[in-house]
């Protein structure tokens, strides 16, 4: 789907997750270099003070319900913190969904088009409850500096996008498109040709409007890969392999950042599945299968290389609901799981059961 927001991020995935230490580290580096070159003209400034706070950050950060900094730029210099600050100490201060407000940084103002970016900006505005305080004084400087801030981090931010949609999948083609082709990678892969497909049925509708199926593709023709969202196209099938089910249960092992987890993260999740999985405990049949179409054998290994670290990384790019925060579903799905949210976490921040992902409202 070619979406305004996708239209205006910056290119790439990003590599530092909004507001966890090495991102705020990286944000006081940009502030200090923009003291320095406007110097002449932040004379008249007064000290002002930036806070911003993102509530539900990725649970396998173990960082609690919510990720805050706060900057104060002044003509004396920059200090940069990493709690969130209360309202009397904030000259402008904004609390949101973190992976919206990771959204946002992701925009570019420079070289996008402003028609799109506005359109992206409003739609991202109506996903989240947000609660605001202040402003940004009317400093000619201070503005410019604010966004040239802003651009610098779009680059280095990582999206958060809903499972499965075909703005997640955006992620995932960047990722393995990058790694099939470096030098590392793409000699192995020039006699390999393999389809891969994950296809979930059942989608939320706030996440699915159209109520298309979830997934993505891939396919390795001698090393040119094509990566797509949604099911697999009928000139591609059968597949190699191909993983088929229900949407729901996927979610909470979908989003797992395996490499972060504890043993006792690896129990739970174990019971999950379970449970969730079984055929026993859904009726006869197992809500996801997984299936070798075509007849041809496992994932080649050179391939399997590629892929090796993609779970890991769409699972740190990914946001928090669950379908169950605003849909109804099997009661083994309904409850979350300790190893995919923090105890803390709250629903009511986004807005999903007044609009969908798009910011389109629901009926």
């Amino acid at each position: 789907m070619n979406t305004a927001l996708l239209a205006v991020s910056a290119p790439g995935i990003g590599d530092l997750t909004f507001a966890t230490d090495d991102w705020i580290a990286y944000a006081k580096e940009v502030l200090i270099a923009q003291v320095e070159q406007f110097a002449e003209q932040l004379t008249d400034l007064a000290p002002f003070t930036l806070c911003e706070a993102g509530i539900n950050p990725p649970a396998y950060l173990k960082k609690g319900d919510r990720l805050a900094w706060w900057a104060r730029i002044s003509a004396a210099g920059i200090e940069v913190g990493n709690r969130e600050l209360p309202e009397a100490e904030c000259d402008y201060k904004i609390v949101a969904d973190h992976s919206v407000l990771s959204n946002i940084t992701r925009i570019l103002y420079q070289g996008t088009d402003p028609t799109l970016v506005a359109e992206a900006q409003s739609r991202l505005q109506k996903l989240s409850r947000w609660q605001m305080h202040g402003g940004v004084p009317d400093h000619p400087v201070l503005k410019v500096m604010l966004a040239n801030l802003h651009d610098a981090l779009a680059h280095r931010t990582m999206p958060r996008y809903t499972f499965m949609t075909p703005e997640w999948v955006s992620n995932a083609r960047y990722f393995l498109t990058q790694r099939a082709h470096s030098n590392k990678y793409a000699p192995e892969l020039r006699e390999i040709t393999y389809t891969f497909a994950e296809e979930f049925t059942d989608t939320p509708e706030y996440a699915f409007p159209d109520g298309r199926h979830g997934g993505f593709w891939v396919h390795c023709d001698h090393g040119t890969i094509k990566v797509g969202a949604g099911p697999l196209p009928a000139e591609l099938e059968p597949a190699d392999m191909l993983t088929k089910g229900a949407y729901t249960p996927v979610v909470p092992v979908g989003r797992t950042v395996n490499a972060a987890m504890t043993d006792e993260d690896l129990a739970e999740q174990k019971r999950y599945q379970r449970a969730a999985f079984s055929p026993a405990a859904n009726g006869g049949q197992a809500p996801v299968t997984q299936t070798q179409p075509a007849g041809r054998g496992p994932m080649p290994d050179a391939l399997a290389r590629v892929f090796a670290p993609l779970h890991d990384e769409l699972s740190k790019r990914t946001s928090g609901e669950l379908p169950s925060d605003f849909a109804e579903v099997r009661a083994q799905w309904h409850s979350p799981q300790s190893f995919d949210r923090d105890p803390d976490y709250d629903s009511a921040w986004l807005r999903y059961d007044k609009v969908d992902i798009y910011g389109n409202p629901r009926g």
